[in-house]
């Protein structure tokens, strides 16, 4: 049992094992956040959802990860990209880094998006809108969603 545990650590992760960024576009100034609805092939129905993705580029950085997305999904670019926070592995699930975008931009010439899925709705909302989207049940309590609260309070 224990070798088969040794083997298993030394294994290369699975492309569900990778870490992922999330990336809160916040508008400093109206005190909003975007949220995008998007339509994932594999449950085969809408979320609303942030910006994320996958840390699939072994010669990049996390922060640079966290660009990247923020211009494939949704065309926008900002000056200003912190990190808000990062969680470890812990009982499997996966490493996630969040990160707000301030101000953003919408982009003349955004990459194109390499996703399967895709957005069927945005909006900016407050956070009493998120807080109602959370109370009906339209956005799910998660860290992330949690993490967005912090991200709301930072600009109080």
């Amino acid at each position: 049992m224990l070798e088969t545990l040794q083997t298993k650590l030394k294994e290369k992760p699975s492309r569900k094992e990778r870490e992922v960024v999330i990336v809160y576009p916040f508008n400093t100034e109206t005190k909003e956040i975007f949220l995008i609805q998007e339509y994932i092939h594999s449950y085969d129905r809408k979320f609303w959802k942030f910006v994320s993705g996958g840390v699939d580029k072994v010669d990049k950085d996390i922060l640079t990860h966290a660009i990247e997305e923020l211009a494939e999904e949704v065309a926008m670019q900002s000056a200003v990209v912190c990190h808000l926070y990062s969680s470890e592995r812990v009982f499997g699930n996966r490493p996630m880094h969040y990160f707000i975008a301030e101000n953003p931009i919408v982009m003349e010439n955004p990459p194109e998006n390499p996703d399967e899925d895709y957005i069927t709705d945005a909006k900016w909302v407050d956070q009493t809108e998120f807080q109602q989207m959370l109370d009906s049940k339209e956005l799910l309590w998660d860290q992330g969603t949690m993490c967005a609260l912090q991200a709301f309070r930072r600009y109080q």
